[in-house]
């Protein structure tokens, strides 16, 4: 069984940005102590955004409008920037340099596994100012 997360403060909020519902039950049960919010498309997590902050950002490399780099630039219009971390089947050492190029603070692969779920989100939580941040100042 695995031991997932438990958070410090009050309950950190992770954004996940999936048309697969199956992500938001992975997340659910490895990271306990969070409070897991999904969003089926880059439209309505910006949408969510404006009515409410989270803490990390994980997001499908491919949605039904669009992506990864849509989110982020959506997001720069939005508030300060937050971490994001892109997850894909596709997950490779290439796709891993583009996300850190290009603002995200990680990949993940898919299926989501409890081990890197455990290491990158509450990474991102902790040290999260991702890179588009910085290259914007």
């Amino acid at each position: 069984m695995p031991t997932g997360i438990a958070a410090a403060d009050s309950a950190p909020v992770l954004l996940a940005v999936s048309s697969d519902p199956k992500d938001l039950e992975v997340l659910e049960l490895h990271l306990r102590g969070w409070s897991v919010r999904r969003a089926a498309s880059c439209a309505d997590a910006l949408a969510m955004l404006k009515q409410s902050a989270c803490d990390v950002i994980l997001c499908e490399k491919d949605l039904p409008d669009g992506g990864w780099r849509d989110l982020l630039a959506g997001l720069g219009l939005l508030r300060d920037a937050l971490p994001v971390v892109v997850m894909s089947r596709a997950a490779d050492e290439s796709m891993w340099a583009d996300v850190l190029r290009d603002g995200g603070f990680d990949l993940l692969a898919k299926p989501l596994e409890d081990p890197e779920i455990c290491r990158v989100i509450p990474s991102a939580r902790m040290h999260g100012r991702p890179l588009h941040s910085v290259a914007a100042q």
